[in-house]
């Protein structure tokens, strides 16, 4: 796993290919590229100032879910050792990461 996913419950120590610090730091890099082309993608999109801001609301409470979720998931490793509920919560965060940078990067159509 990266070194972020998971970090508290995981504990300290590791081996494999996704322990080693170049390997993560490239995949940072990669992720980072990525998001910036999407971002640059989502700039030629149009979207109505309404929707912008109830997605803009919908993150002021995702962000509270989203959290809730994820301690939930953590609280599982620790418990029982199963991974399910951490992933899903950090799977549907990126999702709406992308949703929310789609939406700021779009221009607002003029009425």
């Amino acid at each position: 796993m990266l070194a972020i996913f998971a970090s508290e419950a995981a504990g300290h120590g590791g081996e494999g290919l996704f322990y080693n610090p170049l390997v993560l730091l490239l995949s940072v890099l990669l992720a980072t590229y990525i998001f910036v082309k999407f971002c640059s993608w989502a700039k030629g999109f149009q979207l109505s100032g309404s929707m912008k801001k109830w997605v803009f609301i919908l993150t002021g409470v995702g962000l509270v879910f989203f959290n809730v979720l994820y301690s939930m998931g953590n609280k599982q490793i620790t418990a029982s050792g199963d991974w399910g509920g951490a992933t899903i919560a950090v799977l549907a965060s990126l999702a709406w990461v992308l949703v929310f940078a789609f939406v700021l990067m779009a221009e607002t159509k003029t009425q």
